[in-house]
């Protein structure tokens, strides 16, 4: 028989985040770490700091953007592709500068 083995990693139970959500935000961030919610002995969710959040977001984008660029490099190692220029695809616009607006909503 194989024992579970415990990770190591910090945890709070829903009666400390009612009690002080923000010891537990701060534990996330002494710990560098998530902090794993337990309610009645299971994990019922995962507390991380704003920080943390938008670094594992920003590392999701950047492992999607290597993701994609393999799959491009893929495809076009593909004998018979056949590839389109800007102007081929857009016109008289490809020629043109871009026009940047910002606040359009991206970053």
């Amino acid at each position: 028989m194989s024992r579970m083995q415990t990770l190591d990693i910090p945890t709070a139970s829903i009666t400390e985040v009612k009690k002080s959500p923000g010891s537990v935000f701060g534990l996330a961030a002494a710990s560098n770490n998530a902090v794993y919610v337990f309610n009645r002995g299971a994990v019922s969710g995962v507390m991380l700091t704003k920080e943390q959040y938008e670094s594992l977001n920003r590392h999701i984008e950047e492992l999607e953007d290597r993701l994609l660029d393999i799959e491009v490099a893929q495809r076009l190692s593909r004998n018979k592709v056949k590839v389109y220029s800007d102007v081929s695809v857009r016109g008289k616009e490809a020629k043109e500068p871009p026009v940047l607006d910002e606040y359009d909503g991206w970053e």
